[in-house]
């Protein structure tokens, strides 16, 4: 068994550069391959992909969702474990995904760190060990087996925001949802340039949002209203 690791770029050479050696040097054997989509980067980002023996995929559709569900239908790994480009996983990500599948948690999630020692981010971060849906986040990376994910049909291509804890919403429906307790180190950059209280706060607006059903066109307003422009990728 073994695992394909889908990273969605947009501009994101500088944040490569330190992941892609750090995936190769850092895994346990399990790693199939690594997929990049990308969505029309204008610096180096493909070009370091393929220097770092990634697969790359350049589309022009916009939405994490429908690339990260572009990205799946071409992989090869029997676990799907999609990676933003700011977040580094656990030493040996790989094995811990495999046994925990192997387990028959065919989904789950890292628990996270922000790379910024700012006391209330420290505060944050224990939150990521808690199971409740509001304690999820892309920063802690999530894996599915390939078969769940395609009998869950995927990530909602309608979504633009929030995506990750719709998807996740389906999977419980099928499996444990397992959280390693194993830390993924999350960038703080959205927090570096909002400040860290002005960003949860906005952060907890739009989860009340999310479970009041709001549309996405009210949450993606919300945001772009209180905060400065996201880092997401492939918006």
């Amino acid at each position: 068994m073994q695992l394909s690791l889908i990273i969605p770029t947009f501009n994101e050479e500088h944040n490569l550069k330190r992941l892609l050696p750090y995936l190769h040097n850092y895994s346990s054997g399990y790693m199939a391959e690594i997929i990049i989509v990308d969505c029309g980067s204008s610096d180096k980002t493909i070009k370091i992909a393929k220097e770092y023996g990634a697969k790359v995929i350049v589309t022009n559709q916009k939405g994490r969702a429908r690339q990260m569900n572009i990205a799946s239908l071409e992989a090869k790994g029997e676990v799907l474990y999609f990676v933003h480009a700011d977040t580094i996983p656990p030493s040996g990500f790989d094995k811990l995904i495999i046994d925990s599948v192997r387990e028959g948690r065919n989904a789950g999630c890292f628990t996270s760190i922000f790379d910024w020692n700012h006391p209330f981010l420290r505060f944050c971060n224990y939150f990521s060990r808690l199971p409740f849906w509001f304690c999820r986040g892309g920063g802690q990376t999530l894996f599915v087996s390939k078969h769940l994910f395609n009998a869950c049909k995927g990530f909602d291509e309608s979504m633009i925001i929030m995506e990750e804890y719709e998807l996740i919403d389906r999977l419980k429906t099928s499996t444990k949802f397992k959280i390693v307790k194993r830390n993924a180190i999350t960038s703080a950059r959205d927090y570096r340039a909002n400040g860290p209280f002005k960003l949860q706060f906005v952060y907890a607006c739009v989860f009340v949002l999310y479970a009041l059903g709001a549309s996405q066109d009210y949450m993606l307003d919300f945001v772009g209203r209180h905060i400065a422009k996201p880092s997401r990728s492939c918006n």
